[in-house]
């Protein structure tokens, strides 16, 4: 029987001339893969493999969930990426947290926080102290003494720093994720400590038996259990196999033009590091368009969109080889263009994730 080992997210980018206040009535699709892959994950066993991994991806579901509900697309969108991302990583047992980086102030913040020592994240936020924080509970093993907590942790420690980046943060926002983020470290915080103190095996690692005469007879089994389990698993590994999924992230463009906007960069760059931490999946950007305007017009107009993304792509230090461009245009419609909705849905473009063959 197969067993699912490894997901590859099908990254889908909507590529539309719609108006830059038209929200994405489709931003629930990213929730419900999300959901989906976090599901899958559970039954394939990605909970027992790396619970770090798996609690993180609830944890960015439930931030996608608040950013819907605030009618933050992108934001909801980059992390339900993250999520099935994490789902991924669960089901393929990574034992390595993830990277912590630093929160970047956007400049308007930074200026207000300099003249203002009363503003809203100055009062409660501290990046500068939530980074050492998370950083100290990452050395004091919390990776692996209080994994959910960590995960929940750095997931809305994430989400504050998504926050502060932006010209206008919601200081509402700001509030639910430091609330979240706090509870959460205090418990990860106490955990560290009752093992530290306690002295458990999670922080002073497995202690060795005695050898000797006793203890070999005892060790024979077990031994001869992990070679035959070994065996089965490299037997397993002739069956492995990959299901693709698909979510769909909404890029807006202008009426004919072909550059992205800065407020999707946010987006794109969380498919870069899918794509920096996947280094063996390559991708196809496929470009379509509605039926506005000649079939030739659109389809140098769609191969523009997808290779607008492709540079960005590469300039981010994505290999070019690993991304194939394509422009269909007036072709492939998957919804009818008697309706701006209708024109917005199919006014695409799809990122296809070539399958990596199983090992």
């Amino acid at each position: 029987m197969k067993k699912i080992t490894l997901i590859k997210v099908l990254f889908v980018l909507i590529c539309s001339e719609a108006v830059a206040n038209n929200y994405n009535f489709k931003v629930l699709e990213g929730l419900g893969e999300s959901q989906r892959l976090i599901e899958i994950a559970y039954r394939a066993g990605g909970k027992d493999k790396s619970l770090y991994h798996f609690e993180k991806a609830r944890a960015y579901r439930d931030i996608s969930v608040l950013f819907a509900s605030e009618m933050e697309e992108v934001g909801s969108k980059i992390f339900a990426i993250k999520s099935m991302n994490s789902a991924s990583k669960s089901m393929e047992g990574s034992n390595t947290p993830d990277k912590l980086e630093s929160i970047v102030l956007s400049k308007k913040e930074q200026k207000e926080q300099e003249k203002d020592e009363n503003t809203v994240s100055k009062q409660t936020i501290n990046p500068d102290q939530l980074f050492s924080d998370v950083q100290r509970l990452r050395d004091d093993k919390a990776f692996a003494c209080a994994p959910k907590e960590l995960a929940y942790t750095e997931a809305y420690y994430e989400a504050i720093g998504y926050e502060l980046s932006k010209e206008r943060p919601k200081p509402s926002l700001l509030k639910t994720f430091y609330n979240s983020y706090l509870s959460n470290y205090l418990i990860a915080k106490e955990k560290v400590e009752i093992s530290k103190k306690e002295s458990l095996e999670c922080y002073v690692g497995k202690i060795e038996l005695p050898s000797g005469p006793e203890s070999k007879e005892v060790k024979e089994e077990p031994v001869a259990k992990a070679s035959e389990s070994l065996a089965e698993e490299k037997a397993e590994k002739v069956e492995r196999t990959e299901e693709p999924l698909m979510v769909r992230a909404r890029v807006h463009f202008d009426f004919g033009k072909a550059q992205i906007k800065k407020e999707y960069i946010p987006l794109l760059n969380e498919v870069v590091k899918v794509l920096k931490e996947n280094p063996k999946v390559s991708i196809r950007i496929e470009g379509y368009t509605d039926d506005i305007g000649s079939k030739a017009y659109n389809e140098r107009l769609a191969l523009r969109r997808a290779m607008a993304i492709k540079d960005y792509l590469v300039k981010q230090g994505i290999e070019a080889e690993r991304i194939e461009i394509v422009g269909f245009g007036k072709e492939k419609y998957i919804a009818e263009n008697k309706t701006e909705i209708g024109r917005l849905t199919n006014r695409r473009a799809e990122f296809i994730v070539i399958q990596v063959p199983s090992q």
